[in-house]
C-alpha cells in the first residue's frame, strides 16, 4: 500500500499546476496583503480537496483536467482560509511546520488575510456558473455551521455520537463531497456520476476528520506538522473521548473526567488520557468507525467504470485511514 506521499508523488504535475493557479489567484497591488497570503499557501499542505475535484472532472468527461484547476484552487483557497481562522479560534502557534499567520503577523491582519482568501476563491468559483457557484458557497456554509455547533458544545462531556457526526459532516465530509460535486457539474457527468462520486467524497470526509481526531491524540507532532492534544488543550470532545466516557471503569471515568476539566494536577496527564483511552478500546473503536466510512467511499465508486482515475481515488480513500497504521499505535 503506497503513503499518502507516494500517492501524491505520481500527481505531482497536477499539484505543481495548483501550486501556481494559487499564487497566480492571490496577486494583488497590496505587497503586504500578498507577502502574508502568500505565506500561507507556500506552508504547503496535502492538497487534498483539489486533487479531489481534478480527479472526479477526470473520471467524468474526456477534458483536459486544465480546465478545473480554477475550481481546485478555489477549494483549497477555502480549506486555506479556514485554517487561519481555526488557527485564530484555537490559539495556535504552529501549523504545517511553521508559525501560523495569526502568531507571525497578528490575529488582527489573519483576519483580513482569511476573508481575502475566501473572497478570492469564489471569484474562482464563479468563472464556471451559477450551479457550482452555489455548490461552492453551500460547502463553506456548512463549514461555519460545524464550526457553531463545535463551538457550542466545548467541554460538553455530555456530547453524543449523533452530535458530534453532525459537527465532523458539516466541518468535512460536506466540503469534501462539495469539491466532487462541483467538478462533476463543471464536467456535465450524469446524475449516476455525479451522486456516486459526491457519495464517495462524503464518506471519505468523515473518515479523514475521525482519523485527524486520532492522531491529535496519538500522533507524532514532527510527522503532523502541529502539535497533538489540541482538541485536549481546548475542550474540544471527539469521537475517542465520547466512547471512552461511556466505556471507562468508574474510576478511569473519574480521572477522564478530571483530566477533561482541568482539574488533574499531575504532569503525566496527557500519558494519563492516552492509557484510558487505550485500555477503554476507544482508539480502536474509533479507528473502526473511519475504516467503515472508507469501506462505504470505495463501495459507491462501483458501476462507474474503470480508469487509472478511479483507482487513484479508491488509493486515496485507503491511504485515509492507513496514517493510523503508519503511526504505529493502533
Amino acid at each position: 500500500m503506497k503513503n499518502f506521499y507516494e500517492w501524491q508523488y505520481g500527481l505531482r504535475d497536477k499539484i505543481n499546476e495548483v501550486n501556481f493557479r494559487l499564487l497566480e489567484s492571490i496577486k494583488t497591488d497590496q505587497s503586504y496583503l500578498f507577502d502574508m497570503a502568500k505565506y500561507t499557501i507556500d506552508a504547503g499542505g496535502k492538497r487534498f480537496r483539489p486533487l479531489l475535484t481534478i480527479l472526479s472532472y477526470e473520471i467524468s468527461c474526456n477534458e483536459s483536467y486544465k480546465k478545473i484547476l480554477d475550481l481546485a484552487a478555489g477549494y483549497e483557497l477555502i480549506h486555506t482560509a479556514s485554517l487561519i481562522h481555526d488557527d485564530i479560534i484555537d490559539k495556535s502557534k504552529y501549523r504545517r511546520g511553521r508559525e501560523t499567520l495569526s502568531s507571525r503577523d497578528g490575529i488582527d491582519n489573519a483576519i483580513v488575510v482569511g476573508d481575502y482568501l475566501f473572497a478570492k476563491a469564489y471569484e474562482l468559483g464563479s468563472r464556471y456558473g451559477k450551479e457550482v457557484s452555489k455548490v461552492m458557497a453551500d460547502g463553506s456554509s456548512h463549514l461555519a455551521e460545524g464550526q457553531i455547533i463545535e463551538s457550542l458544545n466545548i467541554g460538553n462531556l455530555s456530547l453524543d455520537i449523533e452530535t458530534y457526526n453532525n459537527i465532523i459532516k458539516n466541518k468535512t465530509a460536506y466540503f469534501f463531497s462539495a469539491c466532487a460535486e462541483g467538478a462533476t457539474i463543471a464536467a456535465m457527468a450524469s446524475p449516476d456520476v455525479r451522486k456516486k462520486l459526491s457519495a464517495f467524497a462524503y464518506n471519505m470526509g468523515m473518515a479523514f476528520q475521525i482519523t485527524d481526531d486520532i492522531l491529535d491524540i496519538v500522533g507524532n507532532e514532527k510527522e503532523m506538522g502541529k502539535p497533538t492534544m489540541v482538541d485536549l488543550n481546548h475542550d474540544v470532545i471527539t469521537l475517542p473521548i465520547i466512547h471512552a466516557l461511556t466505556n471507562a471503569s468508574e474510576g478511569n471515568k473519574k480521572i477522564l473526567i478530571t483530566i477533561l476539566t482541568g482539574k488533574y494536577k499531575e504532569d503525566d496527564y496527557k500519558s494519563k488520557f492516552r492509557h484510558i483511552l487505550f485500555k477503554t478500546g476507544s482508539l480502536e473503536y474509533a479507528f473502526k468507525v473511519a475504516k467503515d466510512y472508507i469501506l462505504k467511499s470505495v463501495d459507491n465508486l462501483n458501476g462507474i467504470g474503470r480508469s487509472d482515475d478511479l483507482g487513484l481515488l479508491m488509493d486515496l480513500a485507503l491511504i485515509v485511514v492507513d496514517r493510523i497504521n503508519e503511526s504505529g499505535v493502533i
